[in-house]
């Protein structure tokens, strides 16, 4: 009888886990991405950031939630899942040894996330400087 326990208590959790989609991390509700990769560029441009520097991309949700995503000295960033829907964004940069709010830089066109698409390019626009 225990196998047939098993299996009944695996199959109820498979279940609850693909009816999760809807309701995932951190308390959002709503459909999302398992994946959220890409970089920034500067007018097409790949862009590189001094060493040392702590820098994140902060995506506002059109439902009003937030989400920081760092990002890598070379512009790249790959985090898990991330809700769909579009997004007003900013570039934060906090130079080593720093004090206070980092520097922010509002991201001209923001962008959308989408079903299915898992790879993103984040234009900062031609008036970005390093």
């Amino acid at each position: 009888m225990r196998p047939y326990f098993a299996i009944a208590l695996f199959a109820a959790l498979a279940v609850a886990a693909g009816c999760d989609r809807d309701r995932n991390k951190a308390g959002y509700e709503g459909p999302t991405v398992d994946k959220f990769v890409g970089r920034v560029v500067a007018d097409g441009k790949p862009v590189q950031f001094p060493e040392g520097e702590t820098v994140q991309l902060k995506l506002f949700h059109e439902k009003g939630q937030s989400f920081n995503i760092p990002l890598k000295q070379d512009g790249t960033f790959d985090i898990g899942w991330m809700p769909i829907g579009k997004y007003s964004a900013s570039l934060l940069r906090q130079k080593p040894g720093q004090k206070g709010q980092p520097n922010q830089y509002a991201v001209p066109d923001g962008m959308s996330v989408k079903e299915g698409q898992t790879e993103y390019v984040v234009e900062l626009g031609k008036n970005w400087k390093l």
